[in-house]
């Protein structure tokens, strides 16, 4: 199974067991797009994806591109990153 489609099995596998609805979520362009998320969403995804989806070593940036008056929602992506080494 590819990363993107583990990733988001993983995620929806997470918000189901949490008892909550996941966001509107897909993957394009190397990057995952996540619709209007709720309040600790995002925590959420970054906690599977570090913790259960990636490799050691590698990790999660999250942006925000805010609403506008033609898409009036947020919209979150999120890249995977490698660590810096200490």
């Amino acid at each position: 199974m590819g990363l993107e489609t583990h990733s988001i099995v993983e995620i929806k596998e997470r918000f189901h067991k949490i008892g909550k609805e996941a966001p509107t979520m897909w993957w394009e362009h190397g990057v995952l797009s996540i619709d209007n998320p709720a309040e600790g969403d995002i925590k959420e995804i970054k906690d599977v994806m570090e913790s259960e989806v990636l490799m050691p070593g590698f990790g999660v940036d999250f942006n925000c591109l805010k609403a506008t008056t033609t898409e009036p929602w947020d919209q979150w992506v999120m890249d995977v990153v490698e660590k810096k080494s200490i």
